[in-house]
Order: structure tokens, then sequence, then C-alpha cells
């Protein structure tokens, strides 16, 4: 596992972006209009780059999958909030903030107020999903836990990570039921 870099944050992009085509949580962000693969590729764009801000971006070594795991909390400053700013107009729409927020707001009450390690995204490049590249990250994200001796939280709307996150190790402490449209589960795995 190596963290990713401004170079290599394009390969991150491109891997999390198809890799979040299907998922409800994700796609609930996004402003509902025709230019559906747009506003995904920019909320991926905001995520990396909070990400490399905060050296917590991740490729494989093989470079087939991508991880955005960061300790909470995250650094602020002028640059963070113009990023937000870009989200809110490429991805979000401005119609939708304040629905978003009061999401964002929800999250945040319900994690452990904690130092922790916030495992926000993790995707496999499509095509390369069985070669072991996830099990790189995840061995990499571990040992960063476990020396850093910090929790690892992670929220997820896909029922299958759900149970292969239950396989390593983390326990389901949180269940949201978000307006009938999706289910999140709130998960953490201690060092």
């Amino acid at each position: 596992m190596k963290k990713a870099t401004a170079l290599t944050s394009a390969i991150a992009t491109r891997i999390l972006t198809d890799s979040f085509k299907t998922n409800p949580s994700a796609l609930w962000v996004i402003k509902k209009d025709g230019k559906i693969d747009y506003r995904l590729q920019a909320l991926v764009e905001y995520a990396v780059k909070t990400g490399v801000q905060n050296d917590g971006v991740f490729l494989s070594d093989d470079k087939t999958a991508a991880a955005i795991c960061m300790q909470e909390p995250i650094k602020e400053g002028l640059k963070s909030y113009w990023n937000q700013f870009q989200l809110i107009r490429k991805a979000i729409g401005f119609s939708r903030t304040f629905k978003v927020l009061e999401r964002e707001a929800y999250l945040k009450k319900h994690r452990p107020n904690i130092p922790h390690l916030n495992f926000w995204f993790l995707g496999v490049d499509p095509k390369k999903k069985r070669t072991g590249s996830v099990f790189n990250l995840k061995e990499g994200i571990f040992s960063l836990s476990k020396h850093k001796n910090l929790p690892i939280l992670i929220e997820t709307s896909v029922e299958r990570n759900k149970l292969v996150y239950e396989r390593f190790g983390f326990e389901c402490y949180h269940i949201w039921e978000e307006s009938g449209e999706y289910t999140l589960w709130f998960m953490r795995r201690n060092p």
C-alpha cells in the first residue's frame, strides 16, 4: 500500500468513481439530473482532494484499488473550504445543500467523539476485482490503525460490504434507515 500523491490521485479518482456508480449513499448525495456521471466524479474528486490534504489516500501496490482513510478530526483551512464550495457547485447543487448538511450532522452525531481513522471510501477497478489489491489496502490500513492505536470507523450503505467488513473484525454499532431510500450501517474496528 502506498500513499497517493497529487500525481497518483487521478488513478484513485478513476477507481473510486467507477466503484461508486451503484452506491446508494453516494448517489443520494449528488444532484438528480442528467449529469450523474459528472456529479459522481465531482464528489469523488472532492473526497480525494480532502484525503490528499490529510495524508489519507492510499493505492494498492498494483494500483488497482484505492482507499480514503483519514485521521479525524481533519485539518480545515481556506483550501478545504474552496474544495467544499466546488463540491456544492459541481456535485450536490445549491438546492440540496441543506439536506446534505443535515445528513452530515446526523452522521457526525452518531460517530464516537474520539480520535479515529475514518475509512471513508474504498474501491477496486471493476476489471481487477480478484487481484488481492483490497487485502493489500486492508492490511496497510489495519497496520496504520494499530501503529496509531486508533479505531477505524466506517459507514456503508451496501449490505454485501457490511458482511465483508464483519468478516474483517468490524462491529455494527448503529443502523440508520434513511427515509426508506437506503440503510446505512455504522461500523467500528478497534486496533
